[in-house]
């Protein structure tokens, strides 16, 4: 695999960052951010499912005869994910959650007995648990903030304060299901990462979501793209050259969108998951707009695209290619490239 080099390696113009301030003051009109009473909302949501996480960790401690060693402060930590972490989450977004627990605790018990702990909060609704779902999740309300909540038992008697997601020694002794969960949360570093402008990354990206939405194709399940594509593909443009629509436009597909190396797990990890791999896997051969996970286990996260809605995708960039050269020659409006799509009408 090749890593495309940067196009251009160039510093924005004073053109560049007048198109920037046109394009966010044209986003503010669809209240695409979160308010800041919105945003303490979310905190207070977050803190208290951390607190009921680490209450249920410190019973199943308690069961198990294990004590908190002295050096450690909880059993527990909660990491966000998903556009929450990215910085780039709409007001009614769900917030995409990770519980990192203890060798002492184990998914079964978990997604039996947790539920119900979460019931006996009066802030907590709409518990739903999916236990044998491909990634085991578990789906629920706090004061009206939607929560996903994932699982992953580390082989650790305590989850540091400060743990490196990305540290692959985390990884050891950790099942297929707990790799999966742990994946999202490392996706979301590895790209904050990666992307030399955090700030321009999620400016962009905000603007190709509602994009994506207004011409109706952002949908995993419908083949076309969701939030973690679109994050990868908006990362892929912040390390080539701040011209995203036409770089994708001009995409050699079935070319994959890698953001680093894939890269291989220690064998002292004697982890079994198979990362994406064309050369070796016929499955992989047959997908058609590969995007690439940018971590262990890399993956394409674009497996659910059809020749239908690729080809669709294909003259949607095309068209925002050509109204972003309107924008910046011709001074139209930024409007212009949030066009309802006329698809169904």
């Amino acid at each position: 695999m090749v890593i495309t080099p940067p196009i251009s390696l160039a510093s924005p113009t004073s053109f560049d960052h007048q198109l920037t301030a046109a394009l966010e003051d044209t986003l503010k009109q669809w209240n695409l951010h979160e308010s800041e009473d919105g945003g303490r909302l979310r905190e207070k949501a977050l803190g208290i499912v951390k607190a009921i996480v680490e209450e249920w960790a410190c019973e199943e401690a308690a069961k198990a005869g294990v004590q908190l060693e002295e050096k450690a402060t909880r059993f527990s930590q909660v990491r966000t994910f998903g556009s929450y972490r990215m910085g780039v989450h709409s007001p009614e977004a769900d917030i995409d959650t990770l519980c990192l627990m203890p060798k002492h605790c184990i998914r079964s018990s978990f997604f039996t007995s947790f539920p119900g702990r979460l019931k006996l909060h009066p802030a907590v609704t709409s518990v739903q648990s999916v236990p044998d779902a491909f990634v085991p999740v578990i789906k629920f309300k706090v004061s009206n903030v939607s929560i996903d909540l994932l699982f992953v038992t580390l082989n650790v008697p305590f989850v540091p304060q400060d743990i490196d997601v990305l540290d692959s020694k985390y990884l050891r002794d950790v099942d297929e299901q707990g790799v999966r969960s742990l994946n999202g949360c490392i996706v979301a570093e590895m790209i904050l990462q990666l992307v030399p402008n955090v700030e321009q990354f999620r400016v962009t990206l905000v603007a190709v979501k509602h994009w994506a939405r207004m011409r109706g194709i952002y949908s995993n399940v419908l083949g076309f793209l969701g939030g973690i594509n679109w994050a990868i593909l908006v990362a892929k443009v912040c390390q080539l050259y701040p011209q995203s629509l036409a770089v994708y436009h001009q995409w050699t597909w079935p070319n994959p969108i890698l953001l680093n190396l894939i890269d291989e797990p220690s064998p002292a990890l004697d982890t079994s998951i198979p990362s994406w791999n064309p050369k070796l896997n016929p499955r992989d051969r047959s997908h058609l707009m590969p995007i690439i996970t940018p971590a262990y286990p890399a993956m394409n996260s674009s497996y659910n695209v059809l020749e239908s809605t690729l080809r669709i995708m294909k003259s949607e960039f095309r068209t925002a290619a050509a109204t972003c050269v309107d924008i910046e020659v011709q001074g139209v409006p930024w409007e212009n490239l949030f066009d309802d799509s006329t698809f169904f009408d």
